[in-house]
């Protein structure tokens, strides 16, 4: 299967942004990608206050939503794009979004990790994710048979979420990110990218926003932890071939998931 990442910086316009990701899901498609993931907070820039963000996702989410699902199927492809939702309280919910190749919405994401850390204040705009039982707050879809765990930026700093996913079946782990840029925000972005492909012999696909207000870096990786494509710091798409029969290769290699002695219980 050839799967995509998009990096671009999204505006404070909706409408701007939602041009550059019609035309990202169109470049996608016509290369034979059957998924593109985007980056968080795809739809209005995260850096939008508190009352501009609960705006748009009262005013804008659901069109924006329905213009993309009506491109995914279109273009016969599955997209992963952050945008922000009304959660019924002043802070709005920051949510991945899968729109499947039939024009459906197969599943949604909310963030779990809030990004309050190196003087950022995430929490101040949108809401923690209630935790379900059974972490179905973790959402994994299937598409043509590999699993595709969704995961957003600031998560990638807590492993045991990408445990949970692999433990419902992930294959591919997607981190869409709008990872800020800082003192060495680019070695812990791609450090940590690694060491989850690694740790859980998965794939990996992480698309971020560009330099300057991120760190770029979007890429692909293979569940070695090898980079198979990638965007450096321009607005872009990479696209590659990932397949089960390497993945499978790979985890009879190193099965350290079959070695596992410690679990993550159910909530």
């Amino acid at each position: 299967m050839k799967v995509s990442v998009s990096q671009f910086k999204s505006t404070p316009q909706v409408r701007d942004n939602l041009a550059t990701v019609l035309g990202h899901i169109g470049a996608a498609a016509q290369e034979g990608a059957r998924v593109i993931a985007f980056p968080e907070a795809s739809m209005v820039a995260f850096e939008s206050t508190r009352d501009e963000l609960r705006a748009h996702a009262e005013q804008s989410s659901a069109g924006f939503i329905q213009a993309v699902a009506a491109a995914a199927k279109e273009h016969r492809i599955d997209v992963f794009i952050g945008v922000y939702e009304p959660s019924g309280e002043e802070r709005s919910s920051n949510v991945f979004v899968h729109a499947n190749r039939d024009g459906q919405i197969g599943g949604r994401y909310e963030k779990v990790h809030l990004y309050d850390a190196f003087s950022f204040q995430e929490s101040a705009k949108n809401r923690h994710a209630p935790l379900k039982p059974n972490h179905d707050e973790v959402y994994v879809a299937d598409i043509d048979g590999i699993k595709f765990g969704i995961l957003n930026c600031y998560d990638l700093r807590f492993p045991e979420i990408a445990r949970i996913a692999v433990d419902k079946g992930a294959d591919v782990l997607v981190y869409g990110a709008g990872w800020i840029a800082g003192s060495l925000k680019e070695l812990h972005w791609e450090s940590l990218l690694r060491a989850r492909a690694i740790e859980n012999t998965c794939f990996v696909l992480a698309p971020c926003q560009p330099p300057p207000e991120s760190v770029g870096l979007s890429m692909i990786l293979d569940a070695n932890g090898l980079t198979l494509a990638g965007v450096a710091r321009t607005e872009g798409i990479a696209i590659a071939s990932i397949d089960l029969e390497h993945l499978g290769e790979v985890r009879e290699m190193l099965p350290c998931l079959a070695h596992r002695r410690y679990r993550i219980a159910a909530a």
